[in-house]
Formats: structure tokens, sequence, C-alpha cells
């Protein structure tokens, strides 16, 4: 019998039997309520309930306290220090998130390093998000009812492993659609527990930056241009949180004025220069990064609460 039925069955013959007794006798080893139905108590004799201990009934595990009530919530192991949480119906729970929001892992004990790290991807897209404007209208406009709110630009996030220790980093990006540019790259340091700023770009900037996977999809570049046709090529090593200058590419004018090609801060001829920059777009890849989502609410419980695999669970615990 589950312990939902029992403390159906409990309570029922509880019910039953309130004219003809203040309270059902429990056999040893059974729940009972007690006399004013508020709380259950484990007895193992008449008037004889567990008190301060964890009990294991039908496959599942609960908790008493020292009055012998049973726990719901969360409740602290003094053995181990962890913290548990115990479902309404006072059994432990496995592999879900609490009420409060916090995770449980296999064991039932609160895993704090996952929800730090999932607080700190939502703090970090709140102040990442873009500031709202409005425009001015004349009044007679506003009398019109032609007010118009200017098109506000919206946030976009990725999750995904970008130096391959296997913790999921954040990129954020702004803008309409198919038209938004990144903001701000962030890798998850797992020593810091805290995400680690790789890049941030100035909204103000006519230039482009963009993500790419190397050819064979496992390491990941950062490509900025400019509109003058100046590029700069950086590359991210594995497990580190920094995007490391591999290949720039600059126009410089001498003395006379003469456009200087450089790769590297070395002068190169224009055909060279264009070569090398062909050479340093095939080391870093032809594959964008992509799987970006809109910040909605709906997007980012999805992304962020997200239920742990047992090797996920691993690196967390």
């Amino acid at each position: 019998m589950s312990k939902k039925q029992k403390v159906g069955v409990c309570l029922s013959l509880a019910l039953a039997g309130a004219g003809a007794m203040t309270a059902w006798a429990a056999q040893a080893g059974e729940w009972q309520l007690t006399d004013d139905g508020k709380n259950w108590q484990y007895l193992y004799s008449w008037d004889d309930p567990a008190k301060d201990e964890w009990i294991d009934d039908q496959g599942k595990t609960y908790y008493v306290d020292s009055k012998g009530y049973m726990k719901t919530g969360w409740v602290t192991n003094k053995e181990d220090g962890k913290k548990y949480y115990m479902g309404q119906d006072g059994a432990m729970c496995f592999n879900m998130f609490s009420e409060d929001d916090r995770y449980v892992g296999a064991d039932g004990s609160r895993v704090e390093r996952y929800d730090k790290y999932r607080k700190a991807i939502r703090s970090e897209l709140k102040k990442s998000a873009p500031k709202k404007t409005r425009t001015t209208t004349s009044r007679r406009a506003q009398m019109n009812s032609t007010v118009q709110d200017e098109p506000q630009l919206q946030q976009f996030f990725l999750l995904a492993d970008l130096n391959g220790d296997d913790y999921r980093d954040l990129v954020v990006m702004e803008g309409m659609e198919e038209a938004a540019n990144l903001v701000k790259v962030m890798v998850w340091s797992p020593d810091d527990e805290k995400f680690q700023l790789s890049a941030e770009f100035d909204r103000s900037d006519s230039g482009q930056a963009a993500l790419y996977l190397d050819p064979d999809g496992e390491e990941v570049w950062l490509e900025m241009t400019q509109t003058s046709g100046e590029m700069s090529l950086f590359h991210m090593e594995y497990s580190t949180t920094v995007f490391e200058n591999v290949w720039s590419f600059t126009l410089e004018p001498d003395e006379d004025g003469v456009i200087r090609y450089c790769v590297n801060g070395s002068d190169e001829g224009r055909e060279d220069w264009e070569l090398t920059m062909s050479w340093a777009r095939q080391e870093r890849g032809n594959q964008p990064v992509t799987g970006y989502l809109p910040a909605t609410e709906e997007n980012m419980a999805a992304q962020i609460d997200r239920v742990l695999s047992a090797e996920e669970l691993m690196m967390w615990e």
C-alpha cells in the first residue's frame, strides 16, 4: 500500500470511528493521526511514537521530529549536514524542483551549486536586458491616438558549452529577430562558482561580432569585423574562460596617408593580406554558433530549470 493510500485508509478509519472512540489504535510500525488531526506519527506500539528519526516505509523515506510529528518541506540531516526535501505527503523527493524553486538530487538532498548557477544565469540576463525607449510625438498625434512605441530591442540568449568543460556557458544577444548582435559572452567557472566575462560588445559600435565552431565542430572562435573590412579572430582554449587574439587584419595609413595592409601588426601586400584572411577563416570554420532563443519566461524556464541527467548531476554535487 502506498503512503497516500495508507493516509487515506487511516483517515477513513479515524473518521468512521469518531463517534465511538477518540483515536484509531494503530498497530506497531504504522502511521496514526494525532487527536487534533493535524499531524501524523509513526507508532511502534501504542503511545510510543518514533521521534527525531528517519522512517523507511513502503519503499519511501520519511522524517519525524522530536515531537514525533512527520515533517514536510526541508529537513536537515544531523549526521551529514545535508538538506533533504520532503513532499506534501511527507515522503522524500528526488530529481525535481521544490516548491521554493530549489533543486533536489538523486539522493533527495539539495544541489546548492546547481541552484547558484541557475540564479546566476537569470541575474546576468536581467543585467544585460536592453533598455526600453519611447518616441516623442506631438500633442495632436497623441489626441488622434497615433502614438506608437518604437520597435523594442529584444533579448536573445544561448546556453552552450563553449570551452569543452561540460558546463553550459551564456551568450547574450539583442536586436530584432535576425538582426540581433552579440552583447556578452560569459563562461561559467566551476571553481569560482560564477560567470566570468569573456567578451563584451559596445552596443553603439558599427562593427559586427559572431561566434563560430571550428571545422571539427568542437572549439569556438569569435570573429569581429568592421565596415572598413578589418577583422580580428579570437580563439577559446579548452577549459579557459577567455578569448585569445590569433589573427588581426588591420588597415593603417602611413605618414603619407597610404593604406598599409597589416596582419598581426606586420605589413603585407593587399593580395597576401586577403589570402591570409581567407586561410584564417578556414581555420575559424564556416559553422556559426546557433540556437539562440528569445529571453521569454517560458524559454528561460525550459533552458535554465532543467532536470539533470545522472552525468550532469555528478558535475554539480
